[in-house]
């Protein structure tokens, strides 16, 4: 067969396709190897995946969890990292908490109710400091409601010993200017 007919140029090309799409869905890893993090000694528990209102059309533009505080660690946010953070960060203890994009971590005393939840298999990106477990994804949050009252609980140490680290806090004492 002629290389330069085109028969033979659309069996390469059907070969190499075949190949990349194979490739992509035998390797390719999908929310389903994700863990979701459920832990009984954590304040919260998992609510599920649900989507991001920014960009609803003819909405105030509202995030899903707009009431409250958020971080964003990129390269360090875990799920407990997050619930930490919710849990013991200020005065207010906050219902919901919510991982977006593998690093930004958003707390909310309500869910807005424009948000609606989704298959967990849409929450596929993975926390930027623990690849094996599920944190969000563009416009879509892994979601925990808070389970029981941890009022007046020390600060857990390992997330002001991460901001320490990140030279965002010196000694426990407060946020850098």
């Amino acid at each position: 067969m002629n290389p330069r007919h085109p028969l033979s140029i659309g069996i390469a090309y059907s070969q190499a396709l075949f190949t990349v799409l194979f490739t992509l869905t035998v390797f390719t890893p999908h929310a389903s190897s994700l863990t979701i993090f459920n832990s009984s000694d954590a304040a919260y528990h998992y609510y599920g995946c649900w989507n991001e209102t920014t960009e609803l059309l003819n909405t105030t533009q509202l995030r899903a969890l707009d009431d409250g505080i958020s971080v964003q660690l990129p390269g360090s946010m875990t799920v407990p990292l997050c619930l930490d953070y919710c849990t013991h960060n200020t005065s207010t203890q906050y219902k919901y908490a919510g991982l977006e994009y593998s690093r930004e971590c958003w707390c909310a005393g309500d869910l807005n109710p424009l948000s609606a939840r989704l298959p967990d298999a849409q929450c596929d990106n993975t926390c930027d400091g623990d690849t094996t477990t599920a944190c969000g994804g563009p416009l879509r949050l892994s979601v925990y409601e808070l389970s029981e009252d941890k009022t007046g609980a020390a600060v857990p140490m390992r997330f002001l010993q991460l901001l320490e680290n990140k030279g965002l806090i010196e000694d426990y004492g407060g946020i850098k200017d």
